[in-house]
């Protein structure tokens, strides 16, 4: 059996999600990042906050500068960065610098020891909640019992007053619209995880065990799941139309509409496809791709190749999407729309770090994300092949194998299917897998526009 041509199957895969997702192509400020890997977003959740969290979770990753979607960094805390960097200009009091430095410090200093207070504060109410099923909310709590956050808090809000204060008599009036960005991303704004304002919003965090993964017992006792799910807010961000169309998507899966979303194909006959066309040069770093087929054993953690003839005629990916579609992403008002992006991007202090180069803070940010829901897939294989995946999937009872972005059969994710999803056609030598029926879309790939042009 030949190798299979890792690269040239993602390119094929990439292209044939991009064509289905925009057909009309994307424009030269625009980059597609694809899934490489079962990335379940629970965004159709009844529960808001949860919903909530899973947005920011996309929302706030700025994508790395590779075609395979990866987190290279929080956009919140590099805009933060970047403002800091804004060069406003010749000191109207330049006998203030000294006093700039050491507010600036100062600041600094406070930031940091907050963001740590801040941390175990919610890792001791998390742990508070797992032993107290009717806790108080957090701010009330944390008065009680965490005294050295209240501190840290009113030690940052006193370093940032300090800090705006001698800045406004160094720079003058010129200040007020920085440090009013400032004050829409600080501690009292977006990043306020115990008030809610006009910068932040609701969110759940932590983690709760799955409808079914407990055991129980026939007259026994209902396990009480673990939940150590606790609120809190986090920086707002939107994703528009989502809602209405995951409903679409669940009739449609009642309906038994397995392919209503969309039909994703290659082949060995599929046309070539080069990164340039979603928006990366020919040259980018694309190792963030794994194996394009893999097969894991029994609690292994990694995968093993799995060699396929993609080249011969008898090779084909087919995927059914119950439900597939594209939809707008972005921050909320302490974005201000990007506008001191575009006004200061090339108005930084000497020594700014690159913000907007290809690996830059602020190189990219999420504008659109495609969601697929319920794949069914498809894998057709010359019969020597066919034999081969049979027998190494059916030899081991936990094994799960990878096909692209999909993680089949996973012992610990029934998300993301189970062996009991599998068909096994000899005569045609097809593999058929699904529909997978989890009530979590799939996150098949970021549209990020370029940022600093």
């Amino acid at each position: 059996m030949a190798n299979v041509d890792t690269l040239d199957l993602w390119k094929k895969w990439m292209g044939a999600v991009q064509a289905q997702a925009f057909p009309n192509g994307l424009t030269d400020q625009q980059q597609f990042s694809a899934g490489s890997t079962t990335l379940n977003v629970d965004l159709g959740n009844g529960d808001p906050g949860i919903t909530n969290y899973y947005v920011y979770g996309i929302g706030d990753v700025i994508p790395a500068a590779s075609p395979a979607y990866s987190s290279a960094g929080g956009l919140l805390a590099a805009y933060a960065t970047f403002l800091d960097w804004v060069d406003l200009g010749a000191m109207v009091n330049p006998n203030l610098e000294s006093q700039v430095n050491q507010a600036t410090a100062a600041l600094n200093t406070a930031q940091t020891n907050f963001n740590n207070v801040q941390v175990a504060a919610y890792n001791a109410y998390g742990a508070y909640k797992n032993v107290n099923p009717n806790p108080p909310p957090f701010q009330a709590w944390v008065q009680q019992n965490y005294p050295s956050y209240l501190n840290a808090n009113n030690a940052l809000i006193g370093a940032s007053g300090a800090y705006d204060e001698i800045m406004i008599k160094a720079y003058g009036p010129g200040y007020s619209v920085v440090q009013q960005a400032r004050a829409k991303v600080g501690i009292n704004g977006a990043q306020n995880m115990a008030t809610q304002n006009p910068y932040n919003m609701p969110v759940k965090m932590g983690s709760v065990a799955p409808a079914g993964s407990q055991p129980v017992v026939i007259g026994g006792t209902n396990p009480v799941p673990a939940n150590n799910l606790f609120s809190a807010f986090a920086p707002s961000y939107s994703l528009q139309a989502f809602s209405a169309k995951y409903a679409e998507w669940q009739q449609a899966s009642v309906a038994g509409k397995n392919n209503a979303g969309a039909s994703i194909s290659i082949s060995s006959s599929s046309g070539s496809y080069d990164f340039d066309e979603s928006g990366w040069s020919t040259s980018v770093d694309a190792s963030l791709f794994g194996d394009f087929f893999s097969f894991f054993g029994g609690g292994s953690a990694s995968g093993q190749k799995t060699s396929i003839n993609t080249s011969s005629s008898d090779f084909s990916l087919a995927v059914d999407f119950t439900g597939f579609g594209t939809f707008p992403i972005g921050p909320g008002l302490w974005w201000d729309n990007g506008g001191l992006v575009a006004t200061y991007h090339n108005r930084l202090k000497p020594g700014a770090p690159d913000f907007f180069g290809d690996n830059g803070a602020l190189a990219r940010v999420p504008t659109q994300i495609i969601a697929g829901f319920q794949p069914t897939v498809k894998l057709k294989m010359t019969a020597s092949d066919y034999s081969n995946v049979k027998n190494s999937w059916q030899a081991q009872a936990t094994a799960s194998i990878g096909i692209g972005p999909f993680r089949i059969g996973s012992a610990t994710v029934s998300t993301s299917g189970t062996k009991q999803d599998i068909k096994w056609d000899d005569a045609s030598a097809t593999v058929t897998i699904g529909p997978v029926s989890s009530t979590l879309p799939i996150l098949l790939g970021v549209v990020s526009q370029k940022l600093g042009g």
